[in-house]
């Protein structure tokens, strides 16, 4: 399987100052705001040249929350994760039912998202 990384996301405890400083500090471009599936409004940091950071707003956690990986088969992602003992966190899937994304626990607690490509 071919995974490429996608973005790294960061909690932060106010979504508009982090905007502002990844806007002021490296130059980039936010996306429109979205809400994540617990309500915590987010946004993506677009860099020049580099993985875009998503910030979460999170009223009891800043830092690490998830890195992201796409893949273009979610079938054979979940399968292959599955056979190799990978604790699998969350399938979210869409209106049809189809796996579009996976969260995974690494060897060291942290959130790993396997994705669909946008």
């Amino acid at each position: 399987m071919n995974y490429r990384l996608d973005h790294i996301a960061l909690n932060c405890a106010n979504l508009d100052d982090a905007v502002k400083y990844y806007e002021t500090i490296l130059g980039g471009k936010p996306t429109a705001e979205r809400k994540a599936g617990d309500g915590n409004r987010f946004r993506f940091i677009e860099l020049s040249g580099s993985t875009p950071i998503q910030l979460i707003e999170s009223a009891s956690e800043t830092g690490i929350n998830h890195y992201g990986f796409v893949a273009d088969d979610m079938d054979k992602v979940v399968a292959e994760l599955k056979a190799k003992n990978a604790e699998i966190i969350r399938e979210i899937r869409d209106q049809e039912g189809k796996l579009t994304t996976l969260f995974v626990k690494d060897c060291n607690g942290l959130k790993m998202e396997v994705r669909l490509p946008r």
